[in-house]
């Protein structure tokens, strides 16, 4: 579908980006009070006490579900009003590219593998390099609760679980954040400064924030890069999503595997390499990234 007749004076980067800031903010708020408000209504719950009873285990499911539909509003509205509202096609504006050969899929796959390991590497030197007392435990805190949330949306008993799971946490976040941060943000950063490589650390720097982890963040934002590096080389979106899916899959899965064995989820849940596996990681990047560029310039 055309937007060049609904486009906004063919709107500047900067206007797209206080629209993008402006429809991300409402999208958040509005995200929230929908989803809060069907979960109380199906729950036959006091809408304040929603975010306590989303946190038991026998609401996982539920759980689920109102983090999936949040995060299709509060991601999936600012990308798909700013690119509609900007010149062109609405896939284009997107990134909705076909994917130029099989290589590039394998390369990706292999990159989201690699990526798991620069990502634990980095989760150790984070660590390794907290040494105020103050900050540390400030950081173990916000890490509590984060692993609380998170096991909140893990339980898995079976199968089906694990399927509901994987599309829930898997499949519709890597579609709407790769959306939200890769073809919308990370473009608007592109265009606005004229420098791909600063807007892809910009884009990755708050990817990485909005998971509100600081002993994950160093990971998180080298993940973000990586994706950002992916959309960059190949312009399609699809690889990105494929990576971010591959890797949250990953992390269900092993979690589920771990179901019955709480130490064995506190290791998944921990699950660093040591440092030195950064320089591991780096090299078996750039390796594959070379190998990316030469497959996309061949197909180009």
């Amino acid at each position: 579908m055309s937007t060049n007749e609904t486009s906004i004076f063919n709107m500047t980067p900067g206007f797209r980006m206080v629209l993008f800031i402006a429809m991300t903010g409402l999208s958040m708020i509005v995200g929230g009070l929908i989803t809060f408000s069907i979960v109380a209504a199906a729950l036959h719950v006091p809408f304040i006490e929603i975010q306590s009873i989303l946190m038991r285990p026998e609401y996982t499911s539920m759980t689920q579900m109102a983090n999936a539909f949040a995060s299709i509003i509060g991601f999936g509205v600012p990308a798909l009003v700013v690119a509609y509202f900007t010149k062109g096609t609405l896939g284009t504006n997107l990134g909705f590219k076909p994917i130029a050969s099989e290589k590039q899929v394998l390369i990706v796959i292999l990159l989201a593998f690699t990526g798991l390991i620069l990502s634990g590497a980095l989760g150790d030197l984070t660590d390794k390099l907290t040494f105020s007392s103050s900050v540390r435990n400030w950081a173990t805190n916000l890490e509590a609760q984060y692993k609380k949330a998170l096991m909140a949306m893990t339980q898995m008993r079976s199968i089906w679980d694990l399927l509901f799971a994987i599309l829930a946490i898997a499949v519709v976040p890597a579609i709407v954040e790769e959306l939200y941060f890769r073809a919308s943000l990370q473009k608007i950063i592109t265009d606005w400064s004229g420098k791909p490589f600063v807007a892809i650390v910009i884009t990755a720097i708050l990817f990485s924030a909005f998971h509100f982890s600081y002993f994950g963040f160093l990971s998180r934002m080298s993940l973000g890069i990586v994706l950002g590096l992916i959309y960059y080389y190949t312009k399609t979106i699809w690889l990105p999503i494929l990576m971010h899916f591959v890797n949250n899959a990953i992390g269900v899965s092993a979690l589920y595997a771990a179901r019955n064995n709480p130490k064995q989820i506190d290791k998944v849940l921990d699950s660093n390499l040591a440092y030195y596996w950064v320089i591991i990681g780096l090299v078996a990047l750039l390796l594959l990234f070379k190998q990316l560029k030469k497959v996309t310039d061949t197909n180009s």
